[in-house]
């Protein structure tokens, strides 16, 4: 499945979706964020072929879920973020940590611009 076929299945609440060279695991949810209960569309593990790492696979695929999040009034969730370089990339995005997660392997949201 991929993620066109994810958003367009409305009773799916998550799926390990695979595209070329990634597959990733997604959800919808309603997650509390500071004291709001917020709609997002969520990611939870992201797999790219070892062969493509560092090529924009992540980047191109995370650029259409933001457009497909906006679609749907939902803010981007991103899990357990493992790596510094992640983090720093996703803040230059506009990503913030949540509050109260995990300096180690912090979680970190985007409203729709």
């Amino acid at each position: 499945m991929n993620l066109s076929q994810f958003l367009f299945h409305t009773k799916l609440q998550n799926v390990w979706i695979r595209e070329p060279h990634i597959s990733v695991y997604i959800r919808r949810s309603v997650r509390f964020i500071g004291d709001k209960s917020i709609p997002c569309l969520d990611i939870g593990s992201v797999e790219v072929d070892e062969n493509f790492q560092g090529q924009g696979v992540f980047t191109t695929f995370l650029e259409r879920f933001e457009c497909e999040a906006k679609q749907l009034n939902r803010a981007v969730f991103i899990e357990s973020i493992l790596t510094h370089r992640f983090q720093k990339y996703l803040a230059s995005q506009g990503y913030t940590p949540v509050p109260g997660t995990s300096d180690l392997a912090p979680n970190m949201y985007k409203f729709p611009a």
